[in-house]
């Protein structure tokens, strides 16, 4: 019989992720002055969210301790790649190319994540991001970020 803990049911990881997250969290929160209720520092919001993370990861490990459910799966690196490295484009393009360019870049990189997505349904994905992105953020917002070069 497997012990509780190692039943590798998703609740029980998920939580453990959770907890894992809110944990590296309150640990950058401890140097902010968290400040009270009617004058809140910097670090008050964020250790409001780090909080409640951790109440739902809780519940969720205590969860998946006492319930069994659904096996974790089987873990798929080539998604995971192709994701990451497209967050990663997007940082370094976002200053030197633009937002526009940028965002097309990281959808076509994201595009290989998926045998599933066609060329088609990603560029027409890239073209409206970078359309929607530029209204909203830009003209909208007013954030400081080149578009194009």
């Amino acid at each position: 019989m497997k012990s509780l803990a190692w039943r590798g049911n998703i609740d029980f990881y998920s939580g453990l992720l959770l907890v894992a997250v809110a944990g590296v969290a309150l640990l950058y929160i401890r140097t902010l002055a968290i400040g009270t209720v009617l004058e809140m520092g910097p670090g008050y919001f964020p250790l409001g969210l780090a909080l409640v993370l951790l109440g739902m990861g809780l519940c969720l490990l205590v969860k998946g301790l006492l319930v069994s459910g659904p096996p974790v799966g089987q873990f798929h690196l080539r998604p995971l790649f192709f994701i990451l490295l497209s967050f990663a484009a997007f940082g370094v393009l976002v200053e030197r190319a633009g937002l526009i360019l940028a965002i097309l870049v990281q959808v076509a990189i994201a595009h290989f994540a998926s045998r599933e997505t066609s060329w088609r349904e990603s560029s027409i994905t890239g073209v409206a991001l970078a359309a929607t992105s530029a209204v909203v953020f830009v003209w909208l917002l007013k954030i400081p970020v080149e578009l194009l070069p």
